[in-house]
């Protein structure tokens, strides 16, 4: 089953995509929006709050959106959209082809296994499956958490990378830069983040062992900012490319 995030619905907002420049939001969403020219019927997979379905709704698309926290869906229905359902995303309750396209923003991540996922996701989409990837250099707590994680016997068996992990081992048929930017960092704001358990990467293991993670990072780290490159792109698979896909990447036959 996919992550649910329950637990933090109602910081959720606050806490995503806060650091993006507006003008960098803007053309991502535009950049997806001309990918999904030909298209009608989106289904948005682990839609969350409805952040990226509300702009969707508002642009002439039948959009509808999955998720499987109730406490997600129900803040997304706030924003005046009404076409949710919860489902867990490795199994999709919906028939082949249902939907012209089809995107995954931050779900990969989340889920136990991102094969069956995306294989859903293929086998349920008839065009075009849209993504958005972020990169960037420099310092990155929530890594380091995760290797700290896995060193004291916790590793989160994930798709860690998420859907920059599937760019990598599914070639996409189209990939837009959609830009970069250079972004100041609280070290220790963003440490105790993971104390405070906001982030998923810090659920699912002991208070003792979070504790010792929080303490071993704010020790490697004594200054306070560091400044992160980050880059944003959009990137799309066909559908079928996602259909028979191995734990290794590669498509079966």
């Amino acid at each position: 089953m996919a992550v649910s995030f329950d637990r933090v619905a109602d910081i959720y907002d606050a806490t995503r995509w806060a650091g993006i420049p507006p003008e960098i939001m803007e053309k991502l969403l535009n950049t997806m929006k001309e990918l999904f020219a030909s298209c009608r019927t989106i289904l948005d997979v682990g839609t969350g709050t409805g952040r990226f379905a509300m702009y969707f709704n508002d642009s002439g698309f039948n959009v509808v959106g999955i998720d499987v926290s109730l406490s997600m869906i129900a803040k997304a229905r706030k924003k005046r959209l009404r076409n949710f359902v919860q489902a867990d995303a490795h199994h999709l309750p919906f028939r082949d082809s249902a939907f012209d396209g089809a995107i995954m923003i931050h779900v990969l991540h989340l889920v136990r296994d991102w094969v069956q996922m995306v294989g859903e996701v293929g086998r349920v989409t008839r065009e075009i499956v849209v993504a958005e990837v972020e990169g960037g250099q420099g310092f990155s707590p929530r890594q380091r958490y995760l290797e700290l994680r896995q060193e004291m016997g916790y590793p989160l068996d994930r798709l860690n990378d998420g859907e920059a992990g599937l760019r990598r081992m599914v070639p996409p048929t189209t990939v837009k830069l959609v830009g970069e930017y250079w972004t100041d960092i609280d070290v220790h704001e963003e440490i105790d983040s993971f104390d405070r358990r906001k982030s998923s990467v810090s659920w699912g293991i002991p208070a003792e062992i979070n504790s010792r993670i929080i303490k071993r990072l704010h020790s490697e780290n004594p200054e306070k900012t560091i400044r992160r490159r980050e880059i944003v792109e959009v990137v799309c698979w066909d559908p079928a490319q996602l259909r028979n896909v191995a734990p290794s990447g590669l498509a079966t036959t």
